[in-house]
């Protein structure tokens, strides 16, 4: 295991960004130099589970990445992992085909420090191709954990931070789910008192790779369950919940972007820089093909 401390501005608090491996060593590197370039103080943990694409090797010779290589049960198994040892005072998990925009780190760590009674913070995230080109925008708005029962997690796990009080509180996701556990994970740390909140800035990069695991069938059978798993009132109450949802949702200007956006990526798992990109039109929706 190999660890160490990227060293930011003092003035921010320590952040822990913790991140599952599995077979995914392009996107890795690019993961990491996102997180390693944002000029705040972090840690950055990698659980990968054995990875047979030369991630092993990548990770150790990784000054500014903390290690754990063992098999693990999943993702959330391989997430958890990094939670028990975080120490940041503020944590995040971040996978491997997701990226932090410049930034990023900065302004989660400002709106804590100005938002005490805060304890954990969402942000907006653009949807992009494996070559960087913008699919689609996604807009957050404020987590309430009634809507996302009723419907669907609207704030994307990639824009979402955590503060340390919450971890300490024994907060660990679910290992009885391989797919929907971030909505799992959300509603009940909100049912258990966990004050949320939501930041109108694009924070995060989700690369649609082709292999990510939140449309398929089990995704679907998984969200019928979690519906089943909530109070009755919740289903009883599922259109009237999901029609405030979508007010919501306008009202908060999710459905609209000003154009042109600007925004920068690592492009390649080789880049040592970040490339700029300038579009001129994208849509709200998520991408289907």
């Amino acid at each position: 295991m190999r660890s160490s401390e990227t060293q930011g501005n003092s003035a921010h608090p320590l952040f822990t960004v913790v991140t599952p491996s599995f077979n995914m060593l392009p996107y890795l590197k690019r993961c990491v130099r996102s997180v390693a370039d944002q000029g705040v103080a972090a840690e950055h943990i990698v659980a990968d589970a054995v990875s047979r694409d030369g991630t092993p090797e990548w990770l150790a010779a990784q000054s500014g990445v903390t290690a754990i290589v063992e098999k693990d049960s999943g993702m959330y198994d391989a997430v958890n992992k990094g939670l028990a040892r975080a120490r940041g005072e503020i944590v995040s998990y971040l996978n491997c085909d997701e990226q932090y925009l410049p930034g990023t780190l900065g302004v989660v760590a400002d709106y804590f420090a100005s938002h005490p009674e805060v304890d954990v913070l969402f942000g907006d995230a653009l949807l992009v191709d494996p070559a960087g080109q913008l699919l689609s925008y996604r807009k957050g708005y404020r987590p309430r954990w009634p809507y996302i029962a009723a419907s669907h997690l609207y704030v994307l796990s990639c824009t979402m931070f955590l503060r340390r009080r919450v971890i300490d509180e024994g907060a660990r996701f679910d290992m009885g789910w391989k797919d929907v556990g971030d909505a799992e994970f959300v509603i009940r740390i909100l049912r258990g008192g966990a004050r949320a909140a939501h930041v109108g800035r694009y924070l995060s990069v989700f690369t649609m790779t082709g292999a990510n695991m939140s449309a398929g069938p089990n995704a679907r059978r998984e969200t019928l369950r979690l519906r089943r798993s909530c109070p009755s009132w919740i289903r009883a109450l599922a259109l009237p919940l999901d029609v405030a949802r979508r007010v919501e949702k306008v009202l908060s200007g999710a459905y609209t972007q000003r154009f042109p956006l600007s925004y920068a990526l690592y492009a390649a798992p080789d880049d040592e820089r970040r490339t700029e990109f300038n579009v001129v039109s994208s849509s709200f929706r998520w991408p289907t093909a």
